[in-house]
């Protein structure tokens, strides 16, 4: 082992300056000089819900953060690591790291060893190439940050990161609530846009009477309705309008060409969550006295709301025909007016106890087609009238 002298020594022979060197990785010592150790900085980056990381050469800890806000259930952290690395990660919730440790090739356990990393850190090492998921648990959906650490002691070479997250959990539709005073015009109250649907044609009013209808809201049963309240087969057309607000009747006015729609039948929308919601519409009779289906001529999607009819003193529903009676609910025509027909299903047959849907977006007023085998058949439109 070469041993230190503390000699003077001339950097070369053309220089006025002196050094003080050890002899100890001198070129006379015959033993190569190690170079000097920085250690690279920590490096933070963002990791996206379902995206990937690749790395190539690297050494150093990379902290990857994952933006888990509004999202609870199971993630996942899948990997594929030959070089082994260190893993570690925490929820802002957590009161402290889970340490999964070194995963990866156990070719390179004893450089991990001679780098004094404890054998107890390295059981997670494989034959080969590491393939495999780290399971977390989430079970609320408060704003929150995963942190996921991997620390690569030694030069790594193609390390593979993939983020697999539950979906975001949508928000509920805000309740909405009837203004304390009164207005003292017809604008669509802000906040009580919601869904009317409207089943009309020919073909109802020869339809036997005793059918009932089921609504169902994201899979879960919200309204049944009794043959007397949908009275299928009145001389009126049946109309159901998803709402927390009842006993409110459509907009009533000087009509010349009134479609007679019955009372809306209010379906409470308070399972309602912001964006797409999955609706199905199951009507039931007895089969053994009508046929096994029946065909609906058409059925239309509204987009409606709450205002305040002046002429009426009263809370409405905004009629969705006629709307220059009512100022076109503070929109300046029918062009730009929220209250529109957003879509039609025609001639449609419905068979008894079967479950059809369509999907209604509670921001946009879309009405559209699901992917369920039984659905509507849904003809988007956005008219106003």
């Amino acid at each position: 082992m070469a041993t230190s002298t503390g000699e003077v020594e001339k950097i070369n022979v053309r220089s006025p300056y002196y050094l003080t060197v050890d002899s100890q990785g001198s070129p006379s010592s015959g033993e190569p000089t190690p170079p000097e150790y920085d250690p690279p900085a920590t490096i933070t980056q963002p990791l996206g819900c379902g995206e990937q990381i690749n790395i190539g050469e690297d050494v150093g800890i990379r902290v990857y953060e994952v933006d888990v806000t509004n999202r609870s259930g199971s993630f996942t952290v899948n990997f594929t690591i030959n070089i082994p690395v260190k893993i570690t990660h925490q929820l802002t919730e957590d009161s402290s790291p889970t340490v999964v440790g070194y995963k990866g090739n156990n070719q390179y356990e004893q450089q991990l060893l001679d780098m004094e990393i404890p054998a107890s850190e390295l059981t997670g090492l494989s034959s080969g190439t590491a393939q495999g998921g780290i399971p977390i648990t989430r079970s609320t959906d408060s704003a929150s940050t995963l942190t996921i650490t991997v620390e690569a002691p030694l030069a790594t070479d193609d390390y593979q990161l993939i983020m697999s997250c539950p979906d975001e959990t949508a928000a509920p539709v805000s309740t909405f609530s009837l203004p304390s005073s009164i207005p003292t015009n017809t604008n669509l109250l802000n906040g009580s846009q919601t869904l009317g649907i409207v089943f009309r044609g020919n073909y109802t009013h020869s339809f036997l009477s005793s059918v009932s209808l089921k609504v169902y809201i994201s899979g879960s049963l919200v309204e049944t309705i009794s043959p007397a309240s949908l009275d299928m087969g009145g001389g009126d057309n049946p109309t159901i309008i998803f709402s927390n607000i009842s006993g409110l009747d459509w907009a009533t006015g000087s009509f010349p060409d009134n479609p007679n729609f019955q009372t809306p039948l209010i379906i409470d929308n308070s399972s309602f969550i912001s964006g797409d919601n999955k609706i199905e519409l199951e009507f039931n009779w007895d089969t053994s006295l009508w046929n096994s289906n029946f065909l609906l001529d058409l059925t239309s999607f509204y987009r409606t709301g709450i205002f305040r009819n002046t002429t009426a003193n009263a809370y409405q529903f905004a009629y969705p025909y006629y709307q220059n009676q009512f100022s076109f609910y503070g929109a300046t025509d029918r062009f730009t007016t929220e209250v529109r027909q957003k879509a039609i299903d025609r001639f449609f047959y419905y068979s008894s106890g079967v479950r059809y849907s369509f999907i209604y977006n509670t921001t946009t007023g879309r009405v559209s087609n699901s992917t369920d085998t039984n659905r509507l058949d849904i003809f988007e439109q956005d008219n106003a009238f």
